[in-house]
């Protein structure tokens, strides 16, 4: 019951993802996620697993207990999370790593085909729907990305086998 209230209230919060298969993931394998929402900081381990007709995110907690799993497929996103997670929108999370792992063509590309608007200049990468800012990203910090609408920023480190 408690997933089907957090998917139900993460389809409203998110814009959608790209169908095109050129849109799919591209970044690191396993990354650390450090969730920084209401002054506290939340680590995550992120597994990406990429399949012919879809990609698997699976979300850790330091411990290594499961927080949540998506499941991404013609541009729809299957979330199951568990009761005892707490911390930004899971949906929030897949999909601003989602456009950050994308390469700069690739994301342009995608934002034209999910209707989200690009803004790009020098100091800074927006996507904006509706003319709100839903994701931020910098090149003065390029491992991390923003999250407006829900209040919250992401750092993205990358763990190498």
């Amino acid at each position: 019951m408690i997933t089907s209230a957090t998917l139900l209230s993460a389809c409203a919060s998110v814009p959608p993802f790209s169908e095109s298969p050129a849109c799919a993931p591209t970044g690191d394998r396993t990354v650390r996620l450090i969730v920084n929402h209401d002054k506290r900081e939340q680590p995550l381990l992120l597994r990406i697993e990429g399949h012919s007709t879809h990609t698997v995110f699976v979300a850790l907690d330091t411990i290594g207990s499961p927080q949540f799993s998506a499941t991404l497929s013609a541009g729809q996103l299957q979330l199951d999370v568990s009761p005892w997670y707490r911390g930004l929108d899971p949906q929030a999370l897949v999909w601003g790593y989602y456009w950050w792992s994308l390469p700069d063509q690739a994301r342009k590309d995608c934002a034209q085909s999910t209707g989200l608007q690009l803004q790009q200049t020098d100091s800074r990468i927006t996507l904006a729907q509706g003319g709100r800012s839903v994701w931020r990203w910098s090149p003065q910090q390029e491992q991390q990305y923003q999250l407006p609408q829900q209040g919250g920023s992401v750092s993205v480190v990358p763990l190498k086998r």
